[in-house]
């Protein structure tokens, strides 16, 4: 599946209790990176922070599952989810 052309493009590193955010811009460098929690708060910050660069469908996140609890909230936040 190819991504969608965006301003922002969105990688996310699972990892046991926390996971690396990397977002770049649409030149492929990068624009910021963070870690959350493995938690229904670090689901919502990342989730928040998104939001702040623009539309969710606007914002391609892609990660290494295609389901779970992550997954499915980035889906519900109107992000097209790729692995």
């Amino acid at each position: 599946m190819a991504l969608p052309e965006s301003a922002y493009y969105v990688g996310i590193d699972l990892g046991s209790a926390e996971h690396a955010v990397c977002v770049l811009i649409e030149a492929g460098r990068v624009k910021t990176e963070f870690a959350i929690t493995h938690t229904a708060i670090g689901f919502a910050d990342v989730i928040r922070r998104l939001a702040k660069l623009g539309q969710a469908e606007d914002i391609p996140v892609a990660i290494e599952r295609p389901d779970g609890r992550l997954v499915d909230q980035l889906l519900e936040a109107g992000h097209p989810v790729v692995r």
